[in-house]
């Protein structure tokens, strides 16, 4: 049967759209159909984004056909409430290049429903916080008296003693940040933290970024470069929760690029985003790990046995960066070093994102 791909996916478990350039609705699927209550011909010619309630399709759909030079699906997580039932439902949204005879080109976008495993996560989150919050009363209380037998308050230390209570300071200052972390993730993914977008000047964040850092990397003997057009846009950002995830990157750099190394910090403009790529010459993420980077705990194996911190550092810098109406990805290879990459809207002056 010569129809056997379009039975295939009118079949499919998956809510299927395809649009074209101007996100209009040119297909869809049974199951589209079905659950967002609307048939192909009501559908089509209308934008996605106004078929499906979901708002972020828009920028999505923008990001993935101004990538001409990597065009692989995108993927990222949206949530919509479906008339007329206004259940709430939350999809993995998948993006992939369509070109068809007859010079169409457009997109298919799949729609993968995970809200029962959204609701797992959710609440694990939970529980993640209340640990939390119960780590930290007794974490300072063991935090100021190591500090107190340290600076001998309590009388002299021994060299040997004194030892014993740095490594066991250090300790505590780690525990005490993975404890913000956890914490600062679960305010993210609980929608509690607040994102100031306003008009941010992409020169002065990278500046910001970079100025705590020269000094490691001079130390280290690693070149630390900035490529920044003389003249771009400001972006819609909240500058110190920007800061943190480019300060981040270039953390992340920093540990896994030798001396001699170089780290470019560059920012480039698209036609509604401005890039922002941190491009190391590392030791590179071996394949195994590149598509879980961004996911807690993940930490990647060093073979030169570099400590690292608990996995949440890039977690948290997707959550802010999708916070924003963002994207963030890494291209990486072995031995050659790695490149991550996230996406801020240009700030227009209605005071909208994208």
């Amino acid at each position: 049967m010569e129809n056997w791909p379009e039975v295939a996916l009118q079949h499919l478990a998956d809510a299927l759209f395809i649009a074209d350039r101007s996100h209009k609705v040119a297909w869809l699927n049974r199951n589209a159909e079905e659950l967002f209550g609307t048939t192909l011909e009501e559908a089509r010619g209308k934008p996605l984004a106004e078929v499906t309630g979901i708002e972020q399709l828009s920028s999505l759909l923008d990001d993935h056909f101004e990538r001409e030079d990597h065009l692989e699906p995108l993927a990222e997580k949206a949530e919509a409430a479906i008339k007329p039932s206004g259940r709430r439902y939350y999809f993995k949204v998948t993006v992939s290049r369509l070109q068809a005879p007859g010079g169409f080109d457009g997109a298919l976008v799949q729609l993968t429903d995970i809200t029962r495993f959204h609701e797992m996560e959710k609440f694990k989150d939970d529980y993640i916080s209340i640990i939390s919050h119960e780590f930290r009363t007794p974490l300072t209380s063991i935090v100021l008296g190591v500090e107190m037998l340290r600076s001998g308050l309590l009388g002299e230390l021994n060299p040997r003693g004194r030892e014993i209570f740095d490594a066991i300071g250090e300790d505590c200052h780690r525990l005490t940040k993975l404890v913000d972390n956890l914490l600062e993730l679960s305010r993210i993914e609980s929608g509690t933290i607040y994102i100031q977008a306003e008009p941010v000047d992409a020169a002065d964040l990278v500046r910001e970024a970079v100025r705590p850092l020269r000094l490691q990397a001079e130390k280290k003997g690693i070149a630390l470069v900035t490529d920044i057009p003389a003249t771009l846009p400001p972006v819609a950002a909240d500058f110190n929760k920007a800061v943190w995830v480019l300060t981040n990157l270039i953390g992340n750099a920093l540990r896994y690029t030798e001396p001699g190394g170089t780290i470019t910090v560059q920012v480039r403009r698209g036609m509604r985003r401005l890039y922002f790529s941190v491009r190391d010459t590392g030791c590179g993420i071996p394949g195994e790990y590149r598509d879980r980077i961004f996911e807690k705990f993940i930490q990647v194996r060093d073979p030169e046995k570099r400590r690292g911190g608990a996995g949440l550092g890039l977690a948290i810098a997707k959550e802010i960066v999708t916070a924003h109406g963002g994207e963030i990805w890494v291209e990486s290879e072995v031995g050659k070093g790695s490149t991550f990459t996230f996406t801020f809207p240009i700030f227009r002056r209605e005071g909208t994102l994208g």
